[in-house]
């Protein structure tokens, strides 16, 4: 019951992740390699590079990278990241916000990220999923939860976002450009939706 309570919950948070997979399921049955990916089929497929994006005006790539994974582990990480976070925050900020936090930070990610490397390929869902951990730490410093629950959120999102900035350094793979702008966008997120959240919001959070 209490599963199924959370998940009731945080819909928006699901439908993502639902969408998430299935572009995933799609593109790996009928184009590229199930586990690792091909930078080919995945700029076929809506992939965000700058030489096609701004050269060539395909902004729409942005938005459509966001729903891209390059490969099987790619997508698994990223989703259980997104689940984390949106079952501790959908239930707070609700749906409506929620989405607007994920697609703002998305698409300032993904722009930030071709910014700084101009030849790479970029695809995936992390700028926004940082951008919800950026919002979140950002709404865990003011006064819409409860002293008690700061702490371990806070320690948690720490660690979140530390662990994995430091990972870059060893993995090349991981866009850390995106990650960066992403918490930080969402961070500036937080802070401007905190305003229209109540304190009954903030009871919201699951304990």
């Amino acid at each position: 019951m209490q599963i199924s309570k959370h998940l009731r919950n945080m819909p928006v948070t699901l439908a993502l992740i639902a969408v998430n997979t299935i572009v995933f399921l799609v593109i790996a049955v009928s184009r590229y390699d199930f586990l690792s990916g091909n930078a080919d089929d995945l700029l076929h497929s809506g992939a965000n590079y700058w030489p096609l994006t701004v050269d060539q005006q395909q902004y729409w790539r942005i938005f459509t990278s966001m729903f891209l994974h390059a490969g099987l582990w790619h997508l698994i990480t990223n989703m259980m990241g997104l689940f984390i976070a949106g079952l501790f925050l959908e239930p707070v900020v609700r749906g409506p916000r929620l989405c607007i936090i994920y697609f703002a930070t998305g698409l300032f990610a993904d722009y930030a990220s071709i910014w700084f490397h101009r030849d790479a390929v970029a695809v995936g869902a992390s700028g926004a999923i940082f951008g919800v951990y950026g919002a979140f730490l950002a709404l865990l410093t003011t006064s819409l939860f409860k002293t008690t629950a700061r702490i371990p959120f806070l320690v948690f999102i720490g660690l979140f976002a530390g662990l994995n900035i430091i990972a870059a350094f060893f993995v090349g793979e991981i866009d850390n450009v995106a990650h960066i702008s992403g918490f930080i966008s969402g961070i500036i997120c937080g802070y401007l939706l905190y305003p229209t959240l109540s304190e009954s919001d903030g009871n919201r959070l699951p304990g």
